[in-house]
């Protein structure tokens, strides 16, 4: 048995796993759960003091790939000001019969690319098959992520952004438009932003209401990815379809928290989970007119199927450096 540890650096990363292949391995890990296939408790949420930050602890265990390990992932509100990323991330992989440490690499690239593509998944079964118009509220990463998912699903004709920066949204348009060479449009303010838009995103960190009700056009799909509230609650609570990534998660972070504190909304109000859609056992879009929510916080078995496949292929480039933690018996 092979005792050492492979070390993988953001850049080895970058290399074996881009948003095309993430797709492909986000789509399979939302299909295991609802075949029965996947274990992932919920993540394990740590606040940090006041100023600091929060850290979760992600686990998970795919069946089909045998594959089990922890992505260890946390936002530093004062990263910014020292030069670096809001979000630290890494992620461990074990061999899942013997618990040996197989790798351990930089989680940051991998928890931003599987974020955007479990929005691009979502819409693939969510969304209208012809929609045209997408709209993303902030310019930031993130926002980059989502767009490029949802560009390698969607056939686009025009993109909206908008950023509580002007920098950020001419930034972002410039950016994404060389790289994507399709039409990007910086807006003011997020109501010229979703107006008749077929995708909405929100990815943003705001802990305010950025879309309100009135502005969604019917047929819309919704995609909140932030840690708080974004969407007015009249939105959700009138919309035709409630999806969620992890129902368990979404009773504590993300878009639904506040309602579900304030009991205006329940297990019982939520349609299904992205992953019984993608594994057929509920129905996705019935209906263009409908307005669809999914309310996505991240899930650990995403990460830990990326990690995965980053592995295969570092092993197959001779990528990365090795370290033995202990030596086999």
């Amino acid at each position: 048995m092979n005792d050492s540890t492979l070390l993988l650096s953001r850049e080895d990363t970058k290399k074996c796993i881009d948003m095309r292949a993430c797709l492909e391995v986000v789509e399979q890990v939302f299909r295991a759960p609802g075949q029965g296939n996947g274990g992932m408790p919920p993540n394990l949420h740590l606040k940090m003091h006041p100023g600091a930050g929060w850290i979760n602890a992600m686990p998970a265990y795919l069946v089909p790939q045998n594959a089990a390990g922890l992505k260890w992932v946390g936002g530093w509100e004062k990263n910014r000001e020292k030069g670096l990323p809001y979000i630290m991330a890494e992620t461990i992989l074990i061999d899942a019969e013997t618990g040996f440490l197989k790798s351990v690499m930089e989680g940051g690239y991998i928890t931003d690319l599987r974020t955007g593509a479990a929005t691009g998944i979502a819409a693939k079964y969510l969304a209208k098959k012809n929609s045209k118009t997408a709209a993303i509220i902030g310019a930031g990463a993130q926002g980059r992520m989502q767009l490029r998912a949802l560009y390698q699903l969607f056939d686009l004709e025009e993109v909206r952004v908008a950023d509580v920066s002007p920098q950020a949204s001419r930034d972002f348009a410039k950016e994404m438009q060389d790289e994507l060479e399709i039409s990007i449009r910086e807006t003011k303010d997020p109501q010229q932003t979703v107006f008749e838009a077929d995708i909405i995103v929100t990815a943003t960190t705001a802990n305010e209401i950025l879309i309100k009700q009135g502005w969604v056009s019917k047929g819309a799909f919704i995609a909140s990815i932030g840690s708080y509230p974004e969407i007015d609650p009249q939105i959700i609570l009138s919309s035709n379809k409630i999806i969620v990534d992890s129902w368990e998660q979404s009773k504590h972070r993300g878009e639904l928290s506040r309602l579900v504190q304030e009991g205006k909304i329940g297990e019982e109000n939520i349609y299904g989970e992205v992953g019984e859609i993608v594994a057929g056992t509920k129905s996705g879009r019935e209906a263009k007119d409908e307005i669809i929510i999914a309310c996505l916080i991240g899930l650990g078995s995403h990460d830990i199927g990326c990690a995965h496949h980053v592995y295969k292929e570092a092993q197959k480039r001779r990528l990365g450096q090795t370290f033995s933690f202990q030596q086999s018996t």
